[in-house]
């Protein structure tokens, strides 16, 4: 499931959570993965986030490595494109790119923030637990195709060991607490 899709006639990226109805907002003919061409469907029901979703027993057909991603991941996405550049003023003037393919290395990038100079920082959520030599790897993929990566730590995978690595080996990591969140905004509605 993704946050992004293709729009077969204009080739523009279109971003679900900024369609207030996506179902009435955007004709499904017109409708492509970003990725593989693949036919999609929207998902926007009334307890999952809305996203697109290939088409059943059609799944992705590109050799990127990437896995099926969370409501909480899908949601930390989401919050990070549209909070970071409200936080950090460095932020201001790049531009937000979800499930961004990096062909160099085949991975898929969670956000990457495009400068107005042409500098790329990924920033990846990562949930699910995570051995120190796949964030190395993965880093090291990022780092060697010219892209920044910060790393986002939550549930499972922010371990001390997780944590004390990347700081010694790249200086910064942050944490997400799921609890914390949901916990804010079931007290805002």
């Amino acid at each position: 499931m993704g946050l992004a899709a293709k729009n077969k006639i204009t080739g523009e990226i279109i971003y679900i959570y900024e369609c207030a109805d996506p179902r009435s907002e955007l004709k499904k003919d017109e409708l492509e993965c970003h990725l593989c061409g693949g036919e999609l469907i929207i998902k926007a029901g009334f307890t999952r986030i809305k996203h697109f979703a290939h088409k059943p027993n059609s799944p992705c057909s590109c050799d990127y490595d990437r896995h099926p991603e969370s409501y909480e991941h899908l949601f930390f996405k989401r919050l990070l494109a549209s909070e970071i550049g409200k936080e950090y003023r460095e932020y201001l003037g790049a531009k937000p790119r979800l499930e961004y393919p990096i062909h160099e290395v085949k991975r898929i990038a969670d956000i990457v923030f495009e400068f107005p100079n042409g500098w790329l920082v990924a920033h990846e959520v990562q949930l699910s637990s995570i051995t120190i030599e796949d964030l190395e790897n993965r880093t090291n993929d990022y780092r060697n195709a010219g892209i920044d990566i910060i790393w986002w730590l939550g549930k499972s995978a922010d371990t001390r060991k997780n944590r004390e690595w990347l700081f010694e080996n790249y200086g910064e990591c942050y944490t997400l607490d799921w609890k914390a969140v949901n916990k804010n905004t079931a007290k805002d509605d």
